[in-house]
């Protein structure tokens, strides 16, 4: 999950620098949490913007769609030659497969000093799993017309004419892997939130990291 783990810190590191340190009625750390979930996977900034500083709802839907546009690059259109266009039917694809994700936080508990463990209760989606399997399943396809000489030219050629099938057929695949979808049981996803030295508090990334992998099953997928 290398690849994971640098899309994500794009996203939490925009984020987090521009949170207010605290209130009068002491910091929310599962307040905190929900807004940054519900930024992050709803594209909605309207607890989020009530807990950061000068920030506005622009802004914040800037880093939404920077983390939506770097997890496509780096997932599902890496390695594809598609136009902008294309590019962004996959965009707005993924934020809907984000958006149906399932997650409830629970009761943060004080763990330390301005320290904070907060429960998030997920639903594992098996979308991506589903994704794998049709792609190798057209993978397949296309070995068979490869030896059967459907494709004509150079290895080159015939290359760049298998790669464009590929592509031609993913979104169709992946949209039918999100419609037959389902979710599996709930797990709980330990978050921990702590103050830096300056009071700015923060998800710990490699929590963060790890619950998108649990709620997408990347794990599962490999390679």
């Amino acid at each position: 999950m290398e690849r994971l783990k640098r899309l994500i810190p794009v996203f939490i590191i925009c984020a987090i620098p521009l949170i207010i340190t605290g209130c009068k009625g002491g910091f929310d750390a599962s307040g905190y949490t929900g807004a940054i979930l519900d930024l992050q996977f709803q594209g909605d900034a309207g607890s989020a913007r009530a807990m950061v500083a000068g920030a506005t709802s622009e802004n914040l839907q800037d880093m939404y769609q920077e983390f939506i546009d770097n997890f496509v690059a780096g997932y599902i259109t890496d390695g594809m030659d598609i136009s902008e266009e294309e590019i962004g039917e996959f965009r707005e694809l993924a934020a809907i497969i984000f958006s149906s994700m399932r997650y409830e936080v629970g009761e943060a508990k004080k763990t330390g000093r301005k320290e904070y463990e907060v429960p998030v209760v997920i639903q594992p989606a098996d979308t991506f799993l589903r994704y794998k399997d049709l792609l190798a399943e057209d993978a397949i396809r296309i070995s068979g017309k490869i030896k059967n000489g459907k494709y004509q030219g150079t290895d080159e050629e015939v290359q760049n004419q298998v790669m464009a099938e590929i592509a031609r057929h993913a979104y169709d695949l992946l949209e039918k892997a999100y419609g037959d979808s389902e979710f599996g049981d709930k797990k709980t996803v330990i978050l921990k939130v702590k103050a830096d030295t300056s009071d700015i508090y923060s998800i710990n990334e490699d929590d963060m990291d790890n619950l998108i992998v649990k709620i997408l099953r990347l794990d599962e997928i490999g390679g």
